[in-house]
This record gives structure tokens, C-alpha cells and sequence, in this order.
């Protein structure tokens, strides 16, 4: 049986997964300044198109094909796609298609419902920055 977010892989998403394959790695290190001025890294793991599919498991969909989508706060939303995800922590990077951008966003996993934060208001950007 096919799963559903196969048919879910449309043009913008070819184009962002197109992106990672060109990158050196998927394994990606971002340091920056934390509050007492002190260097800090995160550790993020991008998804390569092969594990794509798998990546959406838990956040837009169950492993029976049961959709976690909805259109109330906190539900995850349908133009939200996991990319990848925080090494240390686990929680989810991902895009939202609805804007061209494609803005970078994350959250906490298991607080019950989605309150994203925007990492990179693009696709561009967040691609600028770790290369």
C-alpha cells in the first residue's frame, strides 16, 4: 500500500529536496552566542529525499496513514513538512509551503500541540547560513 504522503510530495517540496541533495552533508552544525555570550551548537539533521516519507511520521501522520493534521491552535498544519530535526533535542525543523519562501520553523515536540518558532524566514537563508 501506498502511503499518503507520497502523494503529497508535490513541486515545491522536489524543489526544497532538490536543494539538500546538492549540499556537502545532511549533517549540519550551527554555532552561535548564547545569552551569557558564551558559544553554543546546535546539531541538525536534514532529511535527504529517500528519507523524506518516513521524516513526516509522528507529526503529519500515524504508521497506519492516520492524519495528525487539523485547523485548530496547535494542531499540525497541512502546509507544514518536516525537513529534518534537531540532534539534541529531537524536536522537528520544517517548512510551510503556503508561503514561497518556504520560512524554516521548529518546535518543541511533545507539548501537546505545535507552537512553532521561525528559525529563518526562508528556505534561502536558512540555506545561506549553513552552507
Amino acid at each position: 500500500m501506498e502511503r499518503k504522503v507520497r502523494m503529497l510530495v508535490n513541486q515545491d517540496l522536489e524543489k526544497i529536496l532538490k536543494r539538500f541533495e546538492a549540499l556537502e552533508t545532511n549533517e549540519i552544525e550551527k554555532s552561535f552566542k548564547g545569552e551569557k555570550e558564551e558559544k553554543m551548537s546546535v546539531f541538525f539533521h536534514l532529511f535527504s529525499k529517500e528519507e523524506f516519507e518516513e521524516g513526516q511520521l509522528g507529526y503529519r501522520e500515524d504508521e497506519e496513514g492516520n492524519s495528525f493534521v487539523g485547523n485548530d491552535e496547535g494542531d499540525w498544519k497541512e502546509s507544514w513538512f518536516v525537513i529534518g530535526y534537531d540532534e539534541d533535542l529531537g524536536d522537528p525543523i520544517f517548512v510551510d509551503i503556503h508561503n514561497k519562501n518556504y520560512p524554516v520553523l521548529i518546535a518543541e515536540h511533545g507539548m501537546g500541540e505545535w507552537e512553532p518558532s521561525v528559525l529563518y524566514d526562508s528556505l534561502e537563508e536558512f540555506l545561506k547560513d549553513i552552507k
